[in-house]
């Protein structure tokens, strides 16, 4: 009895399933059809036209550049920039009016796609030409193509009739921008681009890093690029392109790090560039204990940089310090600094003899 009842059930459950896969097929052919509804005809589609009852009027034909095909009694008939249905009638009005054909029955099918193309080149698995059958928007045809490589970034740009553009995936996919998610029409050059940023210096992994998923702003660059070395300035170059147009500035990365101020921090885009400095250097030589070049800290003071050195030796004296620095027209200048005196780049500190 239980084996026959879960024989009825189980008849029941693969009933439902078929059911369900055939509304859904069902649905899903109706959207298609009706994408291919909308689509207008143009110069090099394959169409296969068939007229009900008159298989001699059965005609596979490719619609030419002037965007016309050549017709069995009618001659040519322009299609390119109508849909299929309006084809349909108007051959079918040109049978009838001609005397050809009583109320005929005309079938188009386009069997290939060639009149909206998009190209598709960088950094995908599958670059190339591909013809847009139905409404295709910009994530539609980059799943077509496989998507980007291991190298691709998430910065795209599509370059059509109207001019070049620049897409962030990152911004379509996690934040919902259906703004950028552009339809395409059609004749566009669609580039995703590959490693993009340029991390170049005193940071221990340099080269070029992807603009993709977290890595976005000055900070992740640096991160992804291994940080800075112990030889690297705290203030790096960043070189950023917009609108044809090259812009310089510092970014202090000590007071980013340590501050949180985010205010330079900013996101960078395809063809910029971080440059970090060997950092500034301070010299010291005479009666110390280990003469030298040395790191510049921050705000550092002359007596930071002597007990860098290990300080004086016997023989030599705080008292009796000079600092050669080189202003601002190149002529080196002999001073003598107090010890809280601020050091600067490529200063010489002197530390002579004592005379006691």
């Amino acid at each position: 009895m239980y084996s026959k009842q879960l024989l009825v059930l189980r008849n029941l459950v693969k009933y439902l399933i078929t059911l369900i896969m055939a509304i859904s097929a069902g649905l899903w052919l109706q959207m298609a059809s009706a994408e291919e509804a909308n689509y207008l005809l143009g110069p090099g589609d394959v169409l296969k036209i068939a007229v009900y009852n008159n298989p001699d009027l059965t005609l596979e034909t490719r619609i030419s550049e002037a965007g016309k095909i050549s017709f069995p009694l009618v001659g040519e008939v322009e299609l390119g920039g109508i849909t299929s249905s309006a084809a349909e009638k108007k051959i079918a009005d040109l049978l009838e009016s001609g005397g050809f054909v009583k109320q005929p029955q005309i079938n188009i099918l386009v069997i290939q796609f060639q009149s909206k193309m998009v190209s598709v080149l960088g950094s995908v698995y599958k670059p190339g030409r591909y013809p847009l059958d139905r409404a295709t928007n910009l994530v539609d045809l980059l799943a077509l193509v496989g998507g980007a490589t291991q190298d691709g970034s998430d910065i795209v740009t599509i370059v059509g009739k109207s001019g070049k553009a620049q897409y962030d995936l990152h911004n379509i996919v996690f934040k919902g921008d259906g703004v950028q998610n552009v339809q395409l029409k059609g004749g566009e050059i669609v580039y995703v681009h590959s490693r993009d940023v340029s991390v170049m210096g005193q940071v221990n992994r340099p080269g070029k890093y992807a603009v993709v998923g977290g890595v976005r702003t000055v900070a992740d660059f640096l991160s992804v690029a291994g940080g800075v070395n112990p030889a690297g300035s705290d203030t790096v170059t960043v070189t950023t392109m917009k609108d044809g147009k090259i812009n310089r500035f510092e970014v202090d990365i000590d007071s980013l790090f340590r501050t949180g101020d985010n205010t330079s921090n900013i996101p960078l885009m395809s063809g910029d560039s971080i440059y970090v400095p060997r950092a500034p250097m301070v010299y010291i030589y005479g009666e110390v204990q280990r003469p030298g070049s040395f790191r510049i800290e921050r705000n550092m003071s002359v007596i930071q940089v002597l007990a860098q050195g290990g300080g004086p030796t016997a023989r030599g004296s705080q008292r009796n310090i000079q600092l050669h620095r080189r202003n601002a027209s190149g002529v080196v200048e002999k001073l003598t600094p107090a010890m809280t005196d601020t050091v600067k780049q490529d200063d010489v500190l002197y530390v002579q003899e004592s005379l006691f």
